[in-house]
């Protein structure tokens, strides 16, 4: 193959080999001279490539000049017949959040977000280690300034999110797996933490029909013991009026951003969100702010 370009740019001037477009010969590491126009066009086209790479990240995470924002979606429509058309795209989805775990071995949040208007459909979203790490950081940039608006999901939250999508059959089944993945902490669009209602747990536990499970409620009462389950602390908390109890569960995951469980004995103000385990009611915290100790 006959060599391009004058004999000075692409043969070595000490051992005259063929070395190319490079600028040290890799035979004897001698300084091989170029031409300024063809320094320019290399570094230049490399710059203009890692900018541009740059800009798309900017633009996919909220600038949106050419990566438009995807459609919003409801949950329900990723179990139709014609689901399977949307695995891997980009997809905005809103739901009740019922599951939200911190998995410590692989540093990956996970949870179940569900239809707001199905109950019956929901689906699975998954955050990488470098996103969660990143929420953990901003919950507790929150935490420290005070501000109301949650950064890091919990249980009974409405959250908002954008993601791609992976739906597909499984065996014969066709819409039997449905996930998201979240790639950056701008994809939790929006997280919104109702304000608990506040009730007797005397009514909790007597008249579960009048409540709907995950709905955050609030409570009042003294605590009375505390175990330890591995994955959550759990405190009982003791209605003296009524002489009724309900658990409080309170995350380990909540201990990465300080705060102290109450002392035995303590009367406290508690918000979570309700669910049922095996018929008895039991409320989730999702933030040291759902605890107020009473002096």
């Amino acid at each position: 193959m006959k060599p391009v370009g004058p004999s000075e740019e692409v043969f070595c001037p000490n051992c005259k080999r063929y070395v190319g477009t490079l600028e040290k010969c890799p035979y004897c590491g001698s300084k091989v001279p170029k031409r300024l126009s063809f320094r320019l066009l290399k570094w230049g086209g490399l710059s203009v490539a890692v900018l541009g790479v740059l800009f798309l990240c900017a633009d996919v995470r909220g600038l949106h000049i050419i990566a438009k924002q995807p459609y919003q979606i409801a949950i329900s429509d990723l179990f139709k017949e014609n689901a399977t058309l949307m695995n891997m795209g980009q997809a905005v989805l809103t739901g009740k959040a019922t599951f939200v775990k911190f998995y410590e071995d692989t540093n990956f949040l996970g949870m179940y977000l569900v239809d707001p208007e199905n109950s019956e459909a929901s689906i699975f979203i998954r955050a990488y280690d470098a996103t969660t790490k990143a929420l953990i950081r901003l919950e507790s940039e929150r935490l420290a300034k005070g501000s109301p608006i949650p950064a890091f999901p919990a249980v009974g939250d409405i959250v908002t999110v954008r993601g791609s999508l992976r739906v597909r059959a499984v065996g014969d089944k066709a819409n039997q797996f449905q996930m998201l993945i979240v790639q950056y902490p701008e994809g939790f669009l929006k997280i919104e933490r109702p304000t608990g209602r506040k009730v007797r747990i005397h009514d909790v536990v007597h008249f579960p029909e009048n409540f709907t499970e995950y709905e955050r409620l609030e409570v009042t009462g003294k605590v009375i013991s505390i175990d330890d389950l591995g994955f959550a602390k759990n405190l009982t908390l003791y209605e003296v009026e009524t002489q009724e109890s309900m658990n409080i569960m309170i995350p380990k995951f909540l201990e990465r951003f300080g705060g102290a469980y109450p002392a035995i004995g303590a009367k406290i103000t508690v918000s979570g969100a309700l669910q049922s385990y095996y018929g008895t009611p039991q409320l989730w915290v999702a933030s040291w702010e759902d605890i107020k100790v009473i002096p």
